[in-house]
């Protein structure tokens, strides 16, 4: 999906099959100031070296430094506060993430709502750091959004379930973008999962998509440790099965200062399992006509519908499924 320049880079490379043409100010200025019916999701998956990283992001905006550093909780004040741990789940043991010794990237600049997409009226603006979209496409991960292996599905779907608990969630969504031949004949289909979850605070979702990497899980994760523009390095975590965990910091982006915490799990057998937290939900976006992509509609609830917390239990249930 896209509604920035940095997506739309992306999208120009996969139809050239070359390199990404630099953005012209021009070109930055008119894809900010946009259209109000913007995309949030990309067009069908196609085979090729595509590194369509931000299954449910809508800019190239980065939280940096509201955490106080990545082994903080990278959530800020924009998480809902009432959710955490619910049940019989006890908290997780500390520490689960290992902070990366790796220096953060130079901010660029901050994010800036667009005057034809701005936050609803009352929402307060998120002072997010924006780094350059300079190491964005590097990475190796192919997102050609095949379906989930049964029993990862499974895990995702019920750990979903469980954690939001006694959150509202619906049944999993599942949407497939139809193959281009005529742009590339060896396109395929490609598929993509979401699951709505709902409670006083409106209705936001968590996506599960699949890619596919050539490398070794933790050369994978070292090859992304900046692939969706974030600032601060992200955390890991190692599972007794050889997967590797990731976690990115939250991203404030257009439109409508919209909220993305993503989390990668990178399997052993090359599969990339892409787990995202967003503030909307099936309420805020529609399908095109041509299915190809979605078209975002509304802003999404004021916080993210879940913890970091929550969504590292349904990081670890994929992660320890993937074997």
């Amino acid at each position: 999906m896209w509604s920035n320049e940095e997506d739309l880079r992306r999208v120009l490379k996969s139809e050239v099959d070359g390199p990404a043409p630099a953005a012209r100010a021009d070109l930055v200025g008119v894809v900010r100031r946009g259209r109000r019916r913007l995309l949030v999701l990309r067009t069908g998956a196609v085979a090729g070296t595509l590194a369509l990283v931000g299954v449910v992001g809508f800019g190239a905006a980065a939280l940096g430094g509201l955490a106080g550093g990545p082994s903080d909780p990278a959530v800020g004040p924009v998480v809902n506060p009432t959710a955490g741990p619910t049940g019989s789940r006890e908290p997780l043991a500390a520490p689960v993430w290992t902070t990366l010794s790796v220096p953060a990237r130079t901010p660029v600049g901050t994010f800036r709502p667009g005057a034809t997409a701005p936050p609803p009226p009352g929402r307060s603006i998120v002072p997010a750091a924006r780094c350059d979209l300079g190491t964005i496409g590097q990475d190796s991960t192919r997102w050609l959004l095949p379906h989930p292996p049964p029993r990862v599905l499974n895990a995702w779907v019920t750990s979903v379930g469980e954690v939001a608990s006694p959150a509202q969630v619906s049944e999993p969504h599942a949407h497939t973008f139809p193959a281009n031949p005529r742009k590339h004949p060896d396109s395929v289909d490609g598929h993509t999962r979401w699951i709505d979850v709902t409670d006083a605070g409106g209705t936001g979702s968590v996506w599960l998509d699949v890619g596919r990497t050539p490398l070794a899980p933790l050369a994978a994760a070292d090859d992304e440790l900046f692939a969706v523009g974030n600032c601060a390095p992200p955390r890991r975590a190692v599972r007794d099965n050889g997967a590797v965990l990731q976690l990115y910091e939250l991203q404030v982006l257009e439109p409508f200062q919209s909220l993305k915490l993503e989390l990668h799990v990178y399997a052993p057998s090359g599969d990339v399992y892409r787990l995202t937290l967003v503030n909307h939900g099936s309420p805020d976006f529609e399908v095109q006509e041509d299915q190809r992509a979605f078209n975002r509609t509304g802003a999404g609830r004021d916080t993210l519908p879940l913890t970091e917390e929550q969504l590292t239990r349904i990081g670890l249930a994929v992660a320890d499924a993937s074997s």
